[in-house]
């Protein structure tokens, strides 16, 4: 396993050199007339922490509300991967899930994500949220593991605990040894899952991450999908650090240590932004108060690339 275990050694050297689209074009299916936040949460993270642009692909009775809550999210009124085919090719990583509800044709699109994936192995998919609900019904058909090199599953412990009991249904979950089972059902599924909670559990099927670093006390709703967006986008940046290392071409597929490191990444950020705006906030706290922390932890971390000593920075 690369050493590479922190977010502050995956981002982009910014330069005049740089031309839009280079930190990233990240894409989000999500959103329904119920739920217009989870989505822009989403989106919105990608930007917050540092992508060049980002598209959310949402249902047309909610686009009008994302398209008022920022004008920097570029919103296409349909989910309808067809229609869609010609942006979504061009990003570098994708959200599927934040928002979309649990109506029948949300399970015909997460057929079709998965198939793109299976034929887009140079953009990362997160499927997060209500993407993962009707993984529990057809896990065995999709073939998940045609894309292990580029596909991650967000569940959090209840999404989890469906999903297990689903591809393990003679089994029960004990907590005590929880990562032994993040790491076995993502063995048989054949892709990185990270399992969120109290710990960040990461898992290939082979390797274990754990992240488990101070974070906020609130469990308020929208956290989960400023994870994905950035989990999606440190991804990419953790497969343009492999790229650059090696000397190789920007335009390679993933690979499955990409998202592991990504996950992982994203798993520190997202954990100190929650820190952080609950230290500010309290009991108040709410998930755009989180995407207002990333830049300090951001402006922290530039100061640390800098030299300066990470326990001297306020």
């Amino acid at each position: 396993m690369s050493q590479i275990t922190s977010i502050k050694e995956l981002l982009p050297v910014l330069s005049k050199k740089l031309r839009k689209g280079d930190c990233g074009k990240i894409g989000v299916i999500g959103g329904s007339a119920e739920y217009t936040g989870a989505p822009y949460f989403s989106a919105m993270s990608t930007l917050k922490i540092g992508a060049d642009l980002s598209f959310v692909y949402t249902h047309p009775s909610a686009a009008p509300s994302i398209k008022n809550y920022s004008p920097d999210l570029i919103v296409y009124p349909t989910t309808d991967l067809a229609k869609n085919r010609i942006s979504l090719e061009k990003l570098d990583a994708l959200v599927f899930g934040p928002g979309l509800g649990r109506e029948q044709h949300t399970k015909e699109l997460l057929r079709g994500i998965v198939e793109f994936a299976r034929n887009s192995p140079k953009i990362c998919v997160v499927i997060d949220a209500d993407g993962l609900f009707y993984l529990n019904d057809c896990f065995k058909e999709l073939s998940l593991g045609d894309c292990r090199n580029n596909l991650l599953i967000t569940p959090n412990h209840r999404e989890f605990e469906r999903l297990y009991s689903k591809v393990f249904p003679e089994k029960q979950i004990d907590e005590k040894n929880i990562r032994e089972h993040v790491k076995e059902l993502a063995a048989i599924l054949g892709i990185v899952i990270i399992r969120k909670g109290e710990k960040d559990i990461i898992s290939d099927g082979n390797e274990l991450m754990i992240e488990d670093s101070e974070t906020s006390l609130r469990r308020c709703g929208g956290q989960g999908d400023i994870l994905g967006g950035a989990i999606a986008l440190c991804s990419y940046w953790a497969k343009l650090k492999r790229l650059k290392n090696a000397k190789e071409n920007n335009n390679s597929q993933y690979l499955t240590n990409d998202l592991m490191i990504g996950a992982l990444a994203a798993s520190q950020l997202q954990r100190r932004a929650s820190l952080y705006a609950y230290q500010r906030v309290g009991r108040s706290m709410q998930a755009s108060d989180v995407l207002k922390s990333i830049p300090e932890v951001l402006r922290q971390i530039d100061l640390i690339l800098k030299g300066w000593n990470e326990n001297y920075i306020v």
